[in-house]
Formats: C-alpha cells, sequence, structure tokens
C-alpha cells in the first residue's frame, strides 16, 4: 500500500516574537476506498494544530505580553510536533504509531510526550481495539507494562509491542513510550491471527 505523506505547520506571535511553533505530519491512502482512514488522521492533525494555536498558542500569548521586557532575554518558543507514521504494513492489515511532542524551551525541563497507536483492518476500514486483541490473544492476556495494564498496543515486523504512558522519570520513557512486554512475532502471535480476529472487529 502507497501513502502520501502531508505536513502542515502554524506560528503563533506575540510583540513580534513567536511564542509557539507547531508542526503535524500524517499520511494518507490516495487509492478509494480508505476515506475513513485520511479523514481520522487528517482530522487529528487539524484538531492538533488548532489546540497548539488557539489553546496553546494564546496562554503563551498572555504569558508573554505580561513579562517586562528586560525578562525576556533568551527566550525560546515552545515546539509542538505531532508524527503520525505507518510501522508496519502486511496485507489488508496496517499499524500506525502517533507520537506528539511539547517542549516548553525552558531549560532543563523535559518535553511532554505522549503515544498512541492504531492496528487496522484496512478492507473494513475499522480499528482493531485492544480488546479484541486481549480477549482473543492468550499470549497477550496478563501482560503488564511496569505493572500496568496497557494502553495499546502496535504491531511491527518482529512482534507485538504493548505499551503505557503512565508518569515517566526519565526522557528516554517519555520520548519513544516503554517498549516492553513485547511478544516476538515467531510462535503464532497476533500477526497470524488478526485474519481471524477481523471479522469481530466492528463488534467489540
Amino acid at each position: 500500500m502507497e501513502f502520501s505523506r502531508h505536513t502542515k505547520q502554524v506560528r503563533v506571535m506575540q510583540g513580534g516574537a513567536t511564542v509557539l511553533r507547531a508542526q503535524a505530519n500524517w499520511i494518507s491512502v490516495p487509492e478509494t476506498g480508505h476515506e475513513r482512514f485520511n479523514e481520522c488522521y487528517q482530522g487529528a492533525a487539524m484538531a492538533y494544530l488548532s489546540w497548539a494555536q488557539n489553546k496553546q498558542g494564546r496562554v503563551l500569548q498572555e504569558e508573554y505580553a505580561a513579562q517586562k521586557p528586560d525578562r525576556m532575554f533568551g527566550f525560546r518558543p515552545m515546539i509542538c510536533n505531532l508524527e503520525i507514521t505507518d510501522v508496519w504494513q502486511e496485507g489488508r492489515f496496517l499499524s500506525v504509531v502517533i507520537d506528539s511532542v511539547k517542549n516548553s524551551g525552558i531549560r532543563g525541563e523535559y518535553p511532554i510526550c505522549h503515544r498512541s497507536a492504531d492496528v487496522w483492518d484496512m478492507q473494513r476500514g475499522v480499528i482493531m481495539p485492544l480488546k479484541l486483541f486481549l480477549t482473543h490473544v492468550p499470549e497477550l492476556r496478563g501482560l503488564r507494562v511496569q505493572g500496568k495494564r496497557p494502553e495499546g498496543l502496535w504491531l511491527d515486523r518482529d512482534g507485538v509491542v504493548l505499551y503505557h504512558n503512565g508518569s515517566a522519570t526519565g526522557y528516554a520513557e517519555n520520548r519513544t513510550g516503554i517498549r516492553v512486554n513485547f511478544v516476538p512475532r515467531r510462535g503464532g502471535v497476533a500477526q497470524d491471527l488478526i485474519p481471524v480476529l477481523a471479522p469481530d472487529a466492528s463488534r467489540v
């Protein structure tokens, strides 16, 4: 399956200075019949940029305007990025990972990062929910991510990756998500079973 890749940027100004830069990168499928997929991620990208510009940007404009000129030396704008990427594809099935990163620009502060993921049945145009995998794939039942129930999963060529965004203490955990309880593909795991799971995807 071929993808088109899109980028859109916004910038928020105050008093002649840039207080926020935001960028969204997302994918779409140019072939007909994938409108639901395309609308999902274009909508997510536009909503993210709207949040950055109209909510986060306004807060920064007010904060900047309230500062005295002598306190603005070395000011750095906030940077917000959304990345929607295809990470695995096999036949009609596709995994997408969505990462957002908000960098305050304040020295010493870690970026605030969030990861989510979707597994699509592109033939049906539906996302296969985590519940479906946990219910029907024995290898995934009871697995935890640092002692917590997983928020979701994605598939790659080597197997299944469960993730949780909990309160991480280090930049590496925040930036990449917590890649633990990795279930290898060899031995008949989720990739081999999703054709069986797919008929139930729209009913879970």
